[in-house]
């Protein structure tokens, strides 16, 4: 394979990079449902104590715990003891668990992402650091992050891999 550019959008598993493993990331645990509740009247997204994301024919994606010491992919009892607990709290039909799932959200304690290139390849780049906004954010950091690369429009300094020293590695 042969490519002008490499962008390393792989989430939690940045650590393993050599390229940007020296990097402030970290990782928030998050547990999440997919429910059955065919009675629950529902079309729109709802952020409160959870999210409750409509999929139709009666499902919906739902979650997310927040686990900062846990790195593992794996579901817990204690999440979903607490998915239960926060969606009876919304929620006032029936309900069954279809499936219930786990990840760990790459987090940056500055709480913003980290985009750019790498400081000895004009060819390596990073996008990473979404963490819980990964679905709002992710389009606009990839557009800043492609402007970046094809026009060198400047990325602002909140997103800036640049903001870390020391520089990175290699």
């Amino acid at each position: 394979m042969e490519a002008k550019h490499i962008i390393f959008a792989e989430g939690f598993g940045m650590h393993a990079n050599p390229y940007f493993n020296n990097l402030p990331l970290d990782g928030t645990k998050g547990e999440l449902f997919i429910i059955k509740a065919p009675q629950l009247d529902l079309d729109v997204i709802v952020n409160t104590s959870v999210f409750i994301l409509p999929l139709g024919d009666g499902l919906f994606k739902v979650g997310a715990t927040y686990n900062w010491k846990d790195k593992t992919d794996l579901p817990t009892e204690e999440g979903k003891q607490e998915l239960v607990e926060r969606i009876q709290e919304i929620i006032n039909c029936e309900f069954e668990i279809v499936s219930h799932f786990a990840g760990v959200r790459p987090t940056v304690r500055d709480r913003r992402p980290i985009v750019g290139t790498h400081s000895s390849s004009s060819s390596i780049h990073i996008l990473n650091g979404l963490g819980t906004r990964g679905v709002m954010l992710g389009p606009a950091m990839a557009k800043a992050l492609f402007e970046s690369i094809e026009s060198g429009i400047p990325l602002s300094k909140e997103i800036n891999i640049d903001r870390f020293k020391p520089k990175n590695k290699r």
